[in-house]
């Protein structure tokens, strides 16, 4: 028996190059990286090809149009167009194919804006925080699929739903990035210009930040797992953070000392806790990356690379 083939989509991403590095750990798969320029995955065409290509055992789906708040307010119909066609295509030609195993990211802008507690259980109980809108929806679509695949053909496919996700390889957009990209990249901005770094709201919402390192980790440990997979599975930093603390952890890996609370601006929701019930039961022992030793990691990485980032 040789080796099983993992297929990588968004191969030069965030989670797709944190996988990259850490094949060298397993040898006993030959990985395979599809990114963007090698094929277009809102086209059927093109995803059959990648199939037929490939023929992979194991397909990881990280690929996907992504943004934070910004983009999914200007752009909604690419936001759901894009997503939808490729995360169809994506699941409808690994079951055509006979993948063992499937995993495909969906996000947890999802779930419904009232949650007070985000599980896998209620994905459905309610309509998306309305900012994003289309992009939920096309990412909550993910579930549905994989149901009703799993209803009919049987299939061992899993919807990775992964929290505040940041590491190196990161969009550092400064409009539409995510929350810690969009901080460190500000950060090295305010850093250079002796300024201040300006921080929307006072600093008292939580959120569970995630290294892509860990998320990697995560899915290599799925993919080793014997038997059924979960049709969905919350995978989210180990503790709520701060994002006073947060700011404090990027300010001092950057040695920078100076912020500006801009309190005239709105906070977003004060919580989005996840309950890690399902996640616990699969990989009980899971140990995360430490949060500070993560961030300092993607800002030396930042630091690094800079201008030759991903904006």
């Amino acid at each position: 028996m040789g080796n099983k083939t993992v297929l990588v989509t968004g191969g030069s991403g965030l989670v797709g190059s944190a996988i990259k590095n850490l094949q060298n750990t397993y040898p006993h798969y030959d990985f395979v990286f599809s990114s963007h320029q090698d094929h277009e995955l809102t086209k059927e065409d093109d995803v059959k090809r990648l199939f037929e290509e490939v023929k992979p055992n194991y397909v990881i789906h990280t690929a996907a149009r992504v943004g934070g708040i910004g983009r999914n307010l200007s752009t909604p119909a690419e936001q759901f167009y894009c997503n939808i066609l490729m995360n169809t295509y994506m699941i409808h030609y690994a079951h055509l194919h006979n993948v063992e195993k499937l995993l495909a990211f969906s996000s947890v802008c999802a779930f419904p804006a009232g949650a007070e507690m985000l599980h896998e259980d209620n994905l459905h109980a309610g309509a998306p925080y309305p900012a994003h809108g289309s992009y939920a929806y096309s990412k909550r679509m993910v579930d549905v699929q994989i149901g009703a695949y799993k209803t009919q053909h049987g299939v061992n496919f899993c919807s990775v739903i992964p929290g505040n996700i940041f590491g190196e390889n990161d969009n550092f957009n400064l409009e539409d990035g995510h929350v810690v990209p969009s901080l460190i990249h500000k950060c090295y901005a305010a850093k250079q210009n002796g300024s201040y770094l300006p921080v929307w709201g006072d600093g008292r919402p939580k959120r569970e930040f995630l290294y892509a390192g860990d998320v990697a980790r995560v899915c290599m440990e799925l993919l080793e797992h014997e038997g059924e997979l979960p049709q969905r599975l919350i995978v989210s930093g180990e503790n709520e953070t701060k994002i006073s603390d947060l700011v404090g952890m990027i300010l001092k890996a950057m040695e920078h000392n100076k912020v500006k609370w801009r309190t005239d601006k709105p906070n977003g929701q004060m919580r989005r806790p996840t309950n890690k019930q399902v996640f616990q039961e699969f990989l009980p022992d899971f140990e995360y990356t430490d949060l500070y030793e993560a961030i300092k990691q993607t800002v030396d990485w930042f630091v690094a690379t800079y201008p030759n980032v991903r904006l």
